[in-house]
C-alpha cells in the first residue's frame, strides 16, 4: 500500500457522513493547536470574492421576471406582501417577497443547471472507480461517452476529497485527484457549466486553495498531505459543457493561489472594515 493509499484510507476510516457547520453552513475545522472548533470560509465561496456578479445579478432578474409571468399567483402573493410592509424597513416583508423571488426563479427553470450538474458529478464519480451507472438517460449518454474519451489516459486516485487551508482559513471537498499521463498527480475539479472554460478565473483559484489544503480528519482535526509528490503548479478544469464534448483543460495555479490569497485578504479583512476604520478625523 502507498503513502496516498494510506491517507485516502484513514481519511474514509474517519470522516463521518456530515462534516459539522455553523448557522451559515460554514465547515467548523478544529484549530491546528487546538481547541474550540472555528469556521472556516467555504472554498468556494472564497473563489468567488474577486467576481464580477453583474452579469449573474442580471441573469437572476431576468430569471424572476420571467418566474412571475410564469406564475399569476406569485404576483399575488407579491400584491399580497406590500399590503402589509414596506420592503425596504419590514422585515416579514422582506422575507415573504424574498421567498416569492425563489419561487419565481425556480418556476423558470434556474436550478436545472445545477441540478443536472450534481448528477454528471455523480454519474462521473461512478465512471471513475471502474462501475457501470445502472441507469443513464439517453440524452446524457453523449455527454459521458465525451468525459470518458476525454479523460482516458488519466487515473483518478480519489475523489470528493475534504481538505482545509488553514492559510486562508477555508475548507471545501474538491472533485478528483489525477494521476496524470505525464506520471504527475494533479487536483481536477468538474464543471458542467457552459463558460467555466472562457471565464476560469474561480476554478483556477479554488483548485489551486484545494492543492495548497491538507486532507482533515474530522474527528481529530488531524492534517495530512494530499500526496507527496502532488503538483502544485498545474491543475485541471475538466469541462463538460451543456452543449456537448468533454475537454481536460490544464490551468496556472500559481497565478491561482496569488489571487486566492488577494481573495482571502478582501474576504477576511477588507469586507469587515467599518466606518470607524475608513473615516479619519480633521478637514481635507
Amino acid at each position: 500500500m502507498t503513502e496516498l493509499d494510506r491517507l485516502r484510507a484513514k481519511q474514509q476510516a474517519t470522516a463521518p457522513t456530515e462534516i459539522p457547520r455553523d448557522r451559515y453552513g460554514r465547515p467548523l475545522i478544529k484549530p491546528v493547536d487546538g481547541g474550540a472548533p472555528v469556521p472556516y470560509t467555504r472554498v468556494s465561496t472564497l473563489a468567488k470574492a474577486l467576481d464580477d456578479l453583474n452579469q449573474l445579478m442580471a441573469w437572476k432578474q431576468r430569471k424572476t421576471a420571467e418566474g412571475l409571468i410564469r406564475r399569476p399567483d406569485l404576483l399575488t402573493r407579491v400584491a399580497g406582501a406590500l399590503a402589509n410592509g414596506d420592503p425596504d424597513t419590514d422585515w416579514p416583508t422582506k422575507r415573504a417577497l424574498n421567498d416569492v423571488c425563489g419561487e419565481a426563479m425556480e418556476a423558470a427553470g434556474s436550478s436545472k443547471g445545477s441540478s443536472a450538474g450534481t448528477g454528471f458529478h455523480s454519474l462521473t464519480e461512478a465512471i471513475d472507480r471502474g462501475e457501470e451507472p445502472l441507469f443513464v438517460p439517453a440524452a446524457d449518454q453523449a455527454r459521458l461517452d465525451a468525459y470518458r474519451a476525454a479523460t482516458q489516459g488519466y487515473r483518478a486516485l480519489d475523489a470528493e476529497v475534504f481538505v482545509v487551508c488553514d492559510d486562508l482559513q477555508t475548507a471545501g471537498s474538491f472533485d478528483r485527484l489525477w494521476l496524470c499521463p505525464d506520471g504527475r498527480v494533479r487536483v481536477g475539479d468538474l464543471k458542467t457549466g457552459k463558460s467555466e472554460k472562457q471565464y476560469p478565473l474561480a476554478t483556477t483559484m479554488q483548485i489551486a486553495t484545494y492543492a495548497h489544503s491538507l486532507r482533515y480528519d474530522v474527528e481529530t482535526g488531524e492534517r495530512a498531505a494530499l500526496a507527496a509528490d502532488l503538483d502544485v503548479t498545474t491543475g485541471l478544469l475538466i469541462h463538460m459543457p451543456p452543449s456537448g464534448g468533454c475537454e481536460v483543460v490544464p490551468l496556472d495555479l500559481e497565478r491561482g493561489w496569488q489571487a486566492a490569497q488577494l481573495a482571502a485578504e478582501v474576504h477576511h479583512t477588507v469586507r469587515r472594515w467599518k466606518a470607524a476604520d475608513l473615516i479619519v478625523g480633521g478637514a481635507a
